[in-house]
């Protein structure tokens, strides 16, 4: 079940009901925006859920990206169709983001994996993978190899969130810097179905993907679901990190590439570093121009790392 706490979610109710016009707004935009951008991809049924999945091309090596903690596929706009010129490959929206339905279960990189699994399961698309993962989808990438090493063939890091973020004092730095989104997203959640993020051009997703490719970005970021999605994930963060901290080492012989974003600070390169240790086979690229979303940044980086393992 969701983390979200039940006075939120009365409080959210509460404000839906007290701004019932603007209420209704965000209803009408939203069905606008689904009429007017069509999913990329077909929705895939994994038991009594379904996820939006995008698979191109052919090839006999089956690359799976993962987006960051709110992202959905097209945050891998400027890298799939490169891929797929000799790879089979597949993003796609977990659930509650993009054009996914919400599930209810817990947004935790363990649910996540088993979502995965199942969707490449039902698309009958056989391991082992090439997994990519940007930040937090870095984690869930690699509790996916922890738990089913012998379905992985190589492991892509870009500028991936360490577990140890998320596991820090309150306290600390960084758990104050921590509880601070929280209260930004708790915001956003209370008031998005009243379409006070839509009207003050606050969307969840990237900020950075040229047109018309962002337009899509903001109307699916604009989404109620998409702010209670990114809300239970930044909640469920720190039993995630649980899980990735527990779970088996990866296997010592698995290719890893970690990709890091040289325009962060020394903080997340410490963390950068520590993921440069996971396997002996671990090599580590700082790409010294690029900002976090190193795939928007620096396409052409990524591609090559990918392909350097597919």
């Amino acid at each position: 079940m969701s983390t979200i706490p039940k006075l939120d979610n009365y409080l959210r109710y509460t404000i839906a009901a007290a701004f019932f016009p603007l209420t209704c707004t965000q209803a009408l935009w939203t069905q606008y925006d689904r009429f007017r951008y069509k999913p990329a991809g077909k929705h895939i049924s994994i038991g009594s859920r379904e996820l939006h999945a995008h698979v191109t091309g052919s090839g006999r090596t089956t690359i799976v990206l993962e987006a960051e903690m709110g992202g959905n596929l097209l945050d891998w706009s400027l890298v799939q169709p490169d891929l797929s010129r000799d790879a089979t490959v597949v993003a796609y929206d977990r659930a509650g983001l993009g054009w996914s339905k919400g599930s209810g279960k817990p947004a935790t990189c363990k649910q996540y994996v088993e979502d995965l699994r199942s969707l490449l399961a039902a698309l009958e698309l056989q391991p082992p993978y090439v997994l990519v993962g940007h930040s937090f989808g870095g984690m869930v990438m690699r509790l996916f190899a922890a738990e089913y090493p012998d379905e992985v063939k190589g492991l892509i890091l870009v500028d991936a969130v360490h577990e140890g973020r998320y596991l820090v004092s309150d306290m600390s730095e960084q758990g104050r810097r921590h509880k601070d989104s929280l209260n930004q997203l708790r915001l956003g959640y209370l008031l998005s179905p009243a379409a006070i993020p839509r009207l003050t051009g606050r969307h969840i997703g990237s900020k950075r993907l040229p047109s018309p490719m962002l337009e899509q970005v903001k109307a699916a970021g604009y989404r109620s679901s998409a702010y209670k999605t990114l809300y239970a994930e930044l909640l469920d963060a720190h039993e995630s990190a649980l899980q990735l901290a527990t779970a088996e080492r990866l296997r010592e012989d698995l290719p890893i590439v970690v990709l890091s974003a040289g325009q962060q600070d020394k903080e997340w390169h410490r963390e950068q570093l520590r993921l440069a240790e996971l396997t002996s086979c671990t090599q580590h690229i700082v790409v010294r121009d690029s900002w976090h979303s190193i795939q928007i940044y620096r396409p052409d980086v990524v591609i090559d790392a990918i392909r350097s393992l597919s």
